[in-house]
């Protein structure tokens, strides 16, 4: 299996089926003002209460979109085949007319086991228990509701990635 998070590019593939939603992601992942300015905060945050210095490589990300989950399966197995594999999969639950978030991200999971799976849904139908139980394990499943900030959930990418 190939190497996750190689230094300081994180490779994501989001799964959305609302175009104005990945470009908001496309957007939150780049380095935008707003981004600047989170991370600038974050390191002022941490000089002023003694955390630490600011991290001087801060993470580029590789970002990869789609609007259905049977198009994010595919990325993924090619990314993976290619030695390439996705850091963290981000997939809305509810993308009609193919297949839910959540048979998307069990398949992914059964491509690579050592990815980060976020889900993100504004309409909460799939209790977190059985998220869990079909895509186990639970330490690499995370779990957000709409409306969120697409900035933060980038900064937090970026934290889950260098924690593993």
């Amino acid at each position: 299996m190939a190497q996750h998070h190689d230094g300081n590019e994180i490779r994501v593939l989001i799964a959305d089926d609302d175009e104005h939603v990945l470009q908001a992601y496309r957007e939150a992942f780049s380095d935008t003002d707003s981004t600047q300015q989170m991370r600038a905060l974050d390191a002022l945050a941490a000089e002023l209460f003694e955390q630490g210095g600011a991290d001087d490589d801060e993470p580029h990300f590789d970002v990869v979109a789609c609007t259905q989950g049977d198009d994010a399966i595919l990325l993924a197995e090619e990314a993976a085949n290619d030695g390439q594999p996705f850091d963290v999969v981000i997939l809305d639950v509810r993308m009609p007319p193919g297949i839910d978030g959540v048979e998307a991200g069990s398949r992914i999971r059964e491509l690579d086991p050592d990815v980060e799976i976020v889900f993100v849904t504004g309409y909460s139908d799939v209790p977190l228990e059985e998220l869990q139980r079909r895509v186990p394990p639970p330490m690499k499943l995370h779990y957000f509701n709409k409306p969120l900030s697409f900035t933060q959930l980038a900064l937090d990418v970026a934290d889950m990635v260098r924690e593993h």
